[in-house]
């Protein structure tokens, strides 16, 4: 890198005016690099990148604008992207564009900036493999932090502390890669609803709680399974606990990590199922307490 691509590490934003002098005499000005799941991508995961891809659809120019999750203002905001000095290379009149390889043999590290419509500053940094593989190895607001799914979920705000803690870790783990340690912490969710279901229910189920602490996962859910959420039931006892141990257990990163959404999924019905059925039988109970007091 040349001391020129280090300053402009440090420059400061707000200073930047985006330079459009740049014409470029095609149709085609689709970004093809750049998009929200960019910003979700956990580091550290190789990128592969097309040979003939051109800097201009790969490297961002002032006329780009996402609409992404802004985690300050919790509402979906329009970024417009600075000006990269890759993008426009060899774009003289009469000139070919070069190829994004060309351009990756000349660096080592690049990074993108962006600003919300409300100041807020999305930058993200990546390591050039090589010619035709990139990685991201640092981004700000985190990849945590970008994830709408994650931080606007409403069923967070009931659930108590120690779910809420374990599904967040399990979150955070995934944005960096650390697909099998997600899966644990998946995992204690599991564990625990089993615990909390038995306790809800213990006056009705024919076992003592330190007997059934000792039995075998499937005998665990069979013992309460008409107290557990419909999904659990549907899917069998233990189709997604079976799916995550087996990830902990056996499988690759790269392999929990293609897993881990839905595995996220299942447990996230099963804890907004949950929910619901304790507000139901929550108004049940407000209702016939009303009811005997007529």
């Amino acid at each position: 890198m040349t001391d020129n691509d280090n300053n402009v590490e440090s420059v400061c934003f707000r200073k930047i005016e985006f330079n459009n002098r740049y014409v470029i005499t095609t149709n085609d000005m689709e970004n093809i690099f750049i998009n929200e799941e960019l910003f979700k991508l956990p580091l550290y995961k190789k990128i592969e990148v097309a040979n003939n891809t051109k800097n201009y659809k790969f490297f961002p120019n002032a006329n780009l604008k996402i609409e992404l999750y802004c985690n300050e203002c919790k509402k979906r905001r329009i970024y417009t992207f600075m000006n990269s000095k890759h993008a426009f290379i060899n774009m003289a009149p009469g000139s070919s564009p070069n190829n994004v390889k060309d351009e990756f043999q000349k660096l080592d590290f690049f990074r993108i900036i962006a600003q919300a419509d409300c100041g807020h500053q999305l930058i993200a940094d990546f390591r050039v493999i090589d010619d035709s593989h990139i990685e991201k190895i640092g981004q700000y607001p985190s990849i945590y932090d970008m994830n709408e799914e994650i931080n606007n979920k409403q069923f967070l705000k009931l659930l108590s502390k120690e779910y809420a803690d374990y599904y967040k870790t399990a979150c955070s783990l995934y944005s960096f890669n650390s697909c099998i340690g997600a899966l644990t912490y998946l995992r204690r969710i599991f564990e625990k609803l089993l615990i909390d279901v038995f306790s809800d229910n213990k006056d009705e189920i024919s076992i003592e709680f330190d007997e059934y602490k000792k039995l075998r996962m499937e005998d665990k859910i069979k013992k309460i399974k008409n107290y557990l959420p419909d999904i659990m039931q549907e899917h069998g006892f233990n189709t997604i606990y079976t799916k995550i141990s087996d990830g902990i257990h056996n499988l690759t990163e790269e392999e929990c990590y293609s897993i881990f959404p839905v595995l996220k999924q299942g447990i996230e019905e099963i804890l907004i199922e949950r929910l619901e059925k304790q507000d139901k039988e929550k108004r049940k109970k407000e209702l016939s307490n009303k009811l005997s007091n007529l």
